[in-house]
Parts: structure tokens; C-alpha cells; sequence
């Protein structure tokens, strides 16, 4: 019989181990038959529309944390005029010794795909280990090519409205001739169980509209969204900001709204259009935001001008995002920030 202290140290162990458990999902395996059916490319962006960057700062990928995000979540983004989520993914801490993904995270990635679904949500799975890969393009690619083998085969009879991108924001190491010979290896791995699945691919520079040029695109394959990220003017979007580098970390009160900075946007967003339409391309931005840090009018200006100059011109988009920082909902209130919310989604009371 154990005694009083061993005992209560066993019940202790066993609500702790409860409690990890707890944090866990249930199981949301994906379907067993196919339910894919092609869709063209372009096509695929317009059903995309607006969306949202989700989940990947959150305490829901860490072991018995308590994460932010619930069904309910999901509904309310779906409610409030978007139809896509970005999932943000860190595989790499994932991943064993042999390159294995956990079978706790996929089953979390799974409840991520499933929920977003069941709210009629298009989701996109974005493999955002780009630091990583920035910092060692050698070693990021079997480990690049090896998550991609293991996601693109687990959701593989997903519909078409599971979309995968391959990498965010390739910079660094990965310079334009390293980045063209390396993505073709990753994206023939994900064509090996999804051959006409739509993936979104970018430039080098942290996905920089700038870099979409140098992008050489396999003319075969018509199942390639190509992204850009745009977060100019960089010292209003980024005043504040901790990771920016100085003097913008340390620079607050850059207003925004001049004639000619709207007219940039304009002109940037053009020019995007006029390589698209060159080379037969639909395209995707794939973050924008303004920090937090920046005053709140010119934060809505600045928000409304991207989302509606991305609308004219035929791309859809995500903002970045939902929480974390740049942030669109306030979990601690249990509401969106309304007037980020008005600015992308002007319809919404």
C-alpha cells in the first residue's frame, strides 16, 4: 500500500499527465478517399479572396500550454467576411533525428486543416521555417524536402481547398540561383502524392515583390500561385518593432498618408499585376500588416489602401495577423480589433 506522500505525488503526476492530454485535440485524421478535384490556379485565387494569417506564435503547438485558439475562433473569422487561413507551421521542432514528424504536432496540424474546413474556410499550409533555411540553405533542404514528403502524403485526399506553399519568406543563404535550384526538388516531392494540388511559391528577400522576376517558374506545371509580402513604407509598418533593425526599433510617431505614399502602393501593386499578366501567373499576398506601435488611423489607412489596391488588381490575400502582434483579434477581450477589421473587410458593422 503506498503512503500518504507517494500517494499524492501519483494523483499530482497523473492530473499533470491529464492535463497534457487535455491540451491535445482529438483526433481529425483526413479523409481515407480522395475528395481532390482539380482547379485552375487563377481560378483557386479568386475563391481564396480575403484571408488571414493563423496560429503559428500561439502556446497550442507547445506541450501541455494552453492555446488560444477554439472552434468558435474559426467560426468568427468566417463570419466576419474571410474566406482563407494561412497556417503558419514551424516543422523543423517537429521533426526527430530521422527527420519524422511528431505525431502529436501532425495531429494538431490536423485538428488546424479539419477545423478550418468544417467552417468552410480554404486553408492554406505554409511551411515557415525560413530563418532556419535562411541561415543554412544545405541543411534546410533535406529537412524542407522531408517535411513536404510527410504533409503533402498525409493530405493528399484533402479537396482543393487545402492549399500548400512550399516556403515563407526564403532570404539569406538562399539567394535567387540557390532558391531556383532548390524549390524544384521540394515541389517534385510534393508532386509525387499531389500532382495538380495549387502551390504557392516566392521570391527571394523575404518574398520581395521585386524578386518575382527571377522566380524561374516550371512552364509545365500550371498549378503554381506565385506570393508576395509588402510591408512598405518599412519604417511606418515596422516603428517599434523589437526584431527591426535600428533606428527603426527605436523610431515611434512615423505617420503615413501623403498623396505620393498611396500612390506607391498603387504603383508597386501595378507592376506585380503587369509581371502576372506577363507571365501567366496568379498571384497571392501573403502578409501585410502595421505594427502595432504605429498610430491607428494611419495603421487603418494604410491596411484598407494594401487589402482594396490587392482587390483591384485580381490578388487575393492574408493579413498578418489574427493575434501575436500586427494583431486583428484580441483574445483577452474576446474581439476582433474593429478598426483593422473595417479596414480589411469594409462591410463589417
Amino acid at each position: 500500500m503506498p503512503t500518504l506522500p507517494r500517494l499524492a505525488a501519483a494523483v499530482t503526476f497523473a492530473l499533470a499527465a491529464q492535463a497534457v492530454l487535455a491540451a491535445d485535440p482529438p483526433p481529425n485524421p483526413p479523409p481515407a478517399t480522395s475528395q481532390f478535384k482539380d482547379i485552375d490556379a487563377h481560378e483557386q485565387v479568386r475563391l481564396m479572396g480575403r484571408g488571414v494569417n493563423i496560429i503559428g506564435y500561439d502556446p497550442f503547438w507547445r506541450d501541455g500550454a494552453e492555446g488560444n485558439y477554439k472552434d468558435e475562433h474559426f467560426a468568427k473569422i468566417k463570419a466576419a467576411g474571410f474566406s482563407t487561413v494561412r497556417a503558419v507551421l514551424f516543422a523543423f521542432r517537429a521533426l526527430d533525428a530521422r527527420n519524422r514528424l511528431d505525431p502529436k504536432w501532425l495531429n494538431r496540424v490536423d485538428w488546424v486543416v479539419a477545423t478550418a474546413r468544417k467552417h468552410g474556410l480554404n486553408v492554406i499550409i505554409d511551411e515557415h521555417d525560413f530563418e532556419d533555411c535562411s541561415k543554412d540553405a544545405a541543411a534546410c533542404l533535406p529537412r524542407l524536402k522531408a517535411v513536404w514528403g510527410q504533409l503533402a502524403a498525409r493530405y493528399r485526399n484533402e479537396p482543393n481547398t487545402v492549399v500548400f506553399e512550399l516556403l515563407n519568406e526564403p532570404h539569406g543563404q538562399f539567394d535567387a540561383a540557390t532558391w531556383n535550384a532548390s524549390f524544384p526538388q521540394v515541389l517534385a516531392v510534393m508532386r509525387e502524392t499531389n500532382p495538380t494540388r495549387n502551390v504557392i511559391i516566392g521570391g527571394v528577400r523575404w518574398n520581395s515583390r521585386d524578386t518575382l522576376k527571377d522566380l524561374q517558374l516550371p512552364a509545365a506545371d500550371k498549378h503554381i500561385i506565385a506570393t508576395f509580402h509588402y510591408y512598405d513604407p518599412f519604417p511606418f509598418t515596422h516603428q517599434g518593432a523589437s526584431w527591426a533593425d535600428e533606428p527603426i526599433r527605436s523610431t515611434t510617431g512615423i505617420r503615413f498618408g501623403k498623396p505620393a505614399e498611396l500612390a506607391r502602393i498603387d504603383a508597386d501593386f501595378a507592376a506585380v499585376k503587369a509581371w502576372s499578366d506577363a507571365s501567366g501567373r496568379p498571384v497571392f499576398l501573403g502578409e501585410f500588416g502595421a505594427y502595432d506601435k504605429g498610430a491607428m488611423d494611419d495603421r487603418v489607412l494604410w491596411t484598407a489602401t494594401v487589402a482594396r489596391t490587392a482587390e483591384k488588381y485580381g490578388f487575393a490575400w492574408a493579413y498578418w495577423q489574427f493575434s501575436s502582434d500586427f494583431v486583428l483579434y484580441d483574445f483577452k477581450r474576446n474581439d476582433f480589433v474593429r478598426p483593422i477589421l473595417k479596414a480589411l473587410v469594409p462591410e463589417t458593422r
